[in-house]
């Protein structure tokens, strides 16, 4: 399986009076960068039997971006195994379930994002960072803890650049 984790984009900053909670939007300036940045994962010829999502408003709505964008005709889940504080191992059992998954999407949040990523290639740290509108694809044999090879990991400028080259 191939699984590709994706960091959401650019969001309004935690403490905003207009958002007391953790559900906050995207920024236009996060939602102009993400459209970008798919262009670039279009140029890299990604495809995806499915899209899963923390149900964080950020979270989804960098999904739907990317579906958008993609016309992707998979469509998009959330679930709470990719909220921040989930233990990266419950992502991978929802997704092990899924026999017919060859390729796919986890959207979310750091720091969850790199200690699922570091899990996956046998790390016992959180070896793995990712930037927000960043991507990663990791190659696994099946989703379990250290099953994966990181294949590439790609910051949101490199994913941009990509794009312009098409």
């Amino acid at each position: 399986m191939i699984i590709y984790l994706l960091r959401h984009a650019i969001a309004v900053p935690r403490g905003d009076k207009q958002y007391p909670g953790d559900d906050r939007p995207l920024t236009p300036d996060g939602v102009e960068k993400m459209k970008r940045n798919t262009a670039g994962m279009l140029a890299l010829g990604l495809e995806f039997d499915a899209v899963l999502h923390s149900r964080l408003r950020r979270s989804r709505d960098t999904a739907r971006i990317v579906k958008k964008a993609m016309d992707l005709r998979c469509p998009l889940s959330s679930t709470d195994a990719l909220l921040p504080g989930a233990d990266p191992g419950e992502v991978l059992r929802e997704i092990a379930g899924s026999k017919a998954l060859r390729s796919v999407l986890l959207v979310g949040h750091e720091p969850h994002l790199g200690m699922l990523a570091s899990a996956l290639i046998g790390s016992q740290v959180s070896s793995v960072i990712f930037k927000k509108g960043g991507l990663a694809r990791i190659d696994a044999g099946k989703p379990a803890p250290g099953s994966g090879q990181l294949a590439w990991l790609l910051t949101p400028r490199q994913l941009r650049m990509m794009g312009t080259r098409r």
